[in-house]
């Protein structure tokens, strides 16, 4: 389940694009903090935290303690950023703050767990069709990703949203009847099971 990382965080005087430069060029990220019915607040935090954590297992869903400048510490998720269209790198940085009592939306990603039987046995294809769903759990519950076990798929079948094994207390926001993943045929396994069809029928024939 999630961690709290703790990420050191200091007042912006002012906003704006000069005020963004500014703090960039001083080798900090411009960041604003908002939500929970307080006042919205402009921060730097330093962009190798904010790096640290997208490269960890739960990447935007981590659960930051913003501690700003030593005298508020405050519960927070990453809810947008801002990359340079050119160098790619994190330019500015949402977050909005939660209470760790409440339940929050997060997006997880799916991971898929075994061979389709539809693809080592019926010569199908695994065809992934989403590979993140949005639930609804309380902060500290949020898990690396979700499991789905894919192993029993046939030809022509597909497992979806709704058939996801949720932990107890989190609810499924994505649609029950999303697909996940199904299993498509190829033209080899449409002509191997047009030829097993065949051979069924020249036997029901012959009992006959």
């Amino acid at each position: 389940m999630s961690v709290t990382v703790p990420v050191a965080a200091t007042r912006r005087i002012g906003r704006g694009k000069n005020e963004n430069n500014r703090v960039r060029m001083a080798g900090m990220l411009p960041a604003i903090l908002y939500g929970s019915n307080k006042a919205p607040l402009a921060i730097a935090v330093s962009p190798r935290d904010i790096e640290k954590i997208f490269r960890s297992k739960y990447g935007y869903n981590t659960i930051i303690e913003l501690d700003v400048e030593g005298v508020e510490k405050e519960p927070s998720m990453i809810v947008d950023w801002q990359l340079d269209p050119v160098r790619d790198n994190i330019t500015h940085v949402d977050f909005k703050r939660i209470d760790p009592s409440r339940m929050v939306s997060v997006k997880l990603p799916i991971n898929f767990k075994g061979v389709p039987f539809g693809v080592k046995n019926q010569g199908g294809t695994l065809d992934t069709v989403v590979r993140s769903v949005a639930v609804e759990c309380l902060p500290g519950d949020i898990p690396e990703s979700l499991e789905a076990d894919i192993s029993g798929l046939q030809l022509g079948t597909a497992t979806r949203a709704g058939d996801l094994v949720l932990p107890e207390g989190m609810r499924l926001l994505t649609r029950s009847s999303q697909v996940l993943a199904q299993i498509a045929g190829t033209r080899a396994s449409a002509l191997a099971e047009k030829e097993q069809s065949d051979k069924d029928k020249e036997k029901e024939k012959g009992k006959k």
